[in-house]
Formats: structure tokens, sequence, C-alpha cells
């Protein structure tokens, strides 16, 4: 029995690695740190593949094809999706205190494209309403530029 593998094409907003960066100083988790100098990545691939949680969080959303997750009733009125993007909200266990005190990781899906918009710990993010302006606006200002 053959098995088809779906390969997606990772993208990241660069206000990721902000988060990334802010999130190195207030935890300290080796979790978080690259396994190579950050200079020597060119792409988000490469980047992703050599910070432990950002690999087995990519990973996880690969292999279960987003069929584990459901869009949220409040982002469905959003003008992107209109262009085929879906917005999804994940949980992740980090500094053992479970899910439910854990990362928050905000990302996008249409077709074969994924693209990581928001990653932060619960303690640090704003309330709903600021928390979705300010996804919403990395995503806005990723998919339309000008």
């Amino acid at each position: 029995m053959n098995i088809p593998i779906m390969l997606l094409s990772i993208s990241v907003c660069p206000k990721v690695w902000d988060d990334i960066k802010f999130l190195r100083k207030k935890t300290r988790n080796k979790e978080l740190e690259a396994a190579f100098p950050e200079n020597e990545q060119n792409d988000d691939e490469g980047r992703i593949s050599s910070i432990p949680v950002l690999k087995v969080i990519t990973t996880y959303i690969i292999q279960t094809n987003g069929t584990s997750f459901d869009q949220s009733d409040k982002y469905d009125r959003q003008p992107f999706l209109t262009q085929g993007w879906t917005i999804f909200k994940l949980r992740y266990a980090f500094d053992n205190k479970g899910s439910s005190h854990g990362l928050r990781i905000i990302y996008c899906r249409n077709g074969d494209n994924f693209l990581l918009v928001y990653l932060n710990l619960k303690t640090y993010c704003a309330d709903e309403r600021t928390l979705e302006k300010e996804f919403l606006k990395r995503i806005s200002d990723y998919l339309c530029p000008f």
C-alpha cells in the first residue's frame, strides 16, 4: 500500500523570527536555539530545520495535513480567504506547563502552501482582539505587501 506524501511549500512571515528571538530571551529554552548560526541559513526551510521546536511543529502540521484542525469561525470572514488561504490556530505544550499555557501558533494554508504567521507563549499573548489584529496585519503584509 502506497501512502501519498504531500510536499508543502513552507514560508515564514519575517516577524516570526522576531518572535523566536523574543522567546529565546524570555525562556532561555534550548529548543529555541538554532543548531547552526543564523547567517548560514538562506531560506525559511533551512532556518526552520535548525530550530528544534519549529521543526517539530512544522513536521506535525505537514503529517496531519491540516485535517485534525478546524478553522475558527472568527476567522472565516477575512478578505484574503477569498484567495484560498485558511487560518489555523495550534497550541503546543512548552516549558513543562502543558498546552493550555504553552505556545500559540497561528499559520495559514492554501493548498500546498503553508505560511507560519505568529508564535508566542500564552503568557505574552495580548488579549484575543489585539492578537487577532496583529496576525491579520502580518498576513496581509506578507500576502499583499503593497
